[in-house]
């Protein structure tokens, strides 16, 4: 069994200024940078919101067509835990490939529409 030194270092009056420096204004910033982050955040989570609705809409497509799983990867060729996880996994960040060849396994084709945003 092997047994875990403990390593000392000694710093520098100047290096123990130089490390309570930092560490106070990282403590001056952390506030700044988390809320920074959650906007990031919920940007992402908005800009995801119609690839998880039109994830939906397969998973329910599949449903109703009675097709499992098993499937829609015989005619896809994609795994069927990958297509769980796209209908499951909030994270799922599938490829246009990847959605369109699940859409086309179910008789659907994808259309990507771009449009000038609505103000407010």
């Amino acid at each position: 069994m092997r047994n875990a030194k403990r390593v000392t270092i000694v710093l520098s009056e100047a290096e123990q200024t130089r490390l309570r420096e930092l560490r106070e204004l990282i403590a001056a910033e952390k506030d700044e940078i988390i809320a920074e982050g959650r906007r990031h955040k919920a940007a992402h989570d908005a800009a995801a919101a119609p690839l998880r609705e039109v994830l939906r809409l397969l998973h329910d497509e599949r449903t109703r067509q009675g097709l499992s799983l098993a499937a829609i990867q015989a005619r896809t060729g994609i795994a069927r835990s990958a297509l769980s996880r796209l209908e499951t996994d909030p994270e799922a960040n599938p490829t246009l490939t990847t959605v369109t060849r699940y859409a086309e396994a179910l008789g659907k084709h994808l259309q990507i529409l771009l449009a000038d945003r609505i103000a407010g």
